[in-house]
């Protein structure tokens, strides 16, 4: 019972050591926004966990992502510099489900194209290497045309902001907004790419243990890890050492009588 309970004991005193190191850098997140956050740390030699919240979220699942205490600082800078976590636009169902009493056909009209932009760029971010897409979009007054008067076409102008050296096509993107929009030509979309560099790390992010090269945030933790396992060692060893020290000391059993 006594060496059960010191392994328990052990491993505890790992495990709080290990909790202990790290702090929710950010809450409340969806699980895109929780993976995108947790890649761009990476990316930075930031170690980060994404891990489910169970209290809940606002809507849905929700998740947070923690990171070393000495990691805070730098990952908020790398969270600033790439917009994260993004804010997802407004859709046809954020805009139109909410209730309330009856719009005028301007308002509709501006809650439609609205509605409208945000699923488009909820598409592009789809792609790879965009970080945050906008796109707006212009829809001509609907009135009465004469039969020789030519009816303006819809417009619409995307903003892309990209990784650089991960650019999207123009093109495709110019056919992906032209086809979800009535009367739209790819000519009549203007695309604007924008590219962003990512931050160079910092080189004190990284630190050197022994053999191994890890980020600073997480040296504490894997000593933590090292430390704890050479206490099992010395523990089981001992332990072991007991037990022959204990079996030699037995007395042997003596014959039995008329035992030849």
């Amino acid at each position: 019972m006594n060496r059960r309970r010191a392994s328990a004991w052990a491993l505890a005193s790992i495990l709080m050591l290990l909790c202990a190191c790290q702090s929710t850098l950010e809450g409340d997140l969806s699980e895109s926004q929780a993976n995108a956050i947790v890649s761009a740390l990476h990316t930075q030699h930031i170690g980060a966990t994404k891990e489910r919240d169970e209290g809940g979220g606002s809507q849905g699942a929700s998740y947070r992502v923690a990171v070393a205490n000495d990691d805070i600082g730098e990952a908020l800078s790398v969270l600033r510099a790439q917009n994260l976590p993004a804010v997802p636009e407004r859709g046809l169902e954020d805009v139109f489900g909410q209730g309330g009493l009856v719009p005028t056909a301007t308002e509709e009209r501006a809650r439609y194209v609205a509605a409208l932009g945000g699923e488009l760029s909820r598409s592009l971010e789809v792609m790879d290497g965009v970080l945050e897409a906008r796109v707006h979009i212009g829809l001509p007054e609907a009135h009465d045309f004469a039969l020789d008067e030519e009816q303006p076409r819809p417009r619409a102008s995307v903003l892309l902001k990209h990784r650089v050296g991960n650019a999207p096509d123009r093109q495709a993107v110019a056919a992906l907004i032209a086809g979800a929009i009535e009367r739209m030509n790819p000519q009549d979309v203007a695309v604007v790419l924008v590219p962003v560099a990512a931050p160079t790390p910092s080189p004190a992010a990284l630190v050197q243990l022994g053999p191994l090269t890890v980020t600073r945030g997480t040296a504490p933790t894997l000593k933590a890890i090292l430390g704890g396992a050479l206490f099992l060692h010395l523990l089981l060893a001992m332990l072991l050492v007991f037990v022959l020290l204990r079996s030699r000391r037995a007395p042997s059993p003596s014959p039995e009588v008329g035992e030849v």
